[in-house]
């Protein structure tokens, strides 16, 4: 590498040439790196649908909150009666 030196109102400007820019392997590092990283990515999306899964976790939460309605029900039947409460199959 060479230094080229300018003469600017008195004052000595030094600055490096490099002609070469970005190197042929870090040029191909990168190419590899993104395309990883992107097999990666569809390979994740594939073995989990999201929107499957959203699904799945909603019904589970209405599930998990019915469940809290009816045991705050018969608790509050059971507090008014002053009894215990007991639930028939049908």
């Amino acid at each position: 590498m060479g230094r080229k030196v300018l003469e600017n109102s008195g004052q000595k400007l030094f600055y490096k040439t490099n002609p070469r820019g970005i190197s042929l392997i870090v040029l191909v590092i990168t190419i590899i790196v993104v395309i990883i990283l992107a097999a990666a990515v569809i390979i994740s999306l594939q073995n989990n649908n999201s929107m499957i899964e959203a699904n799945k976790a909603r019904i589970n939460s209405d599930v998990a909150n019915m469940q809290a309605i009816f045991t705050n029900t018969i608790g509050k039947i059971m507090a008014e009666n002053q009894d215990v409460v007991t639930i028939k199959d049908n």
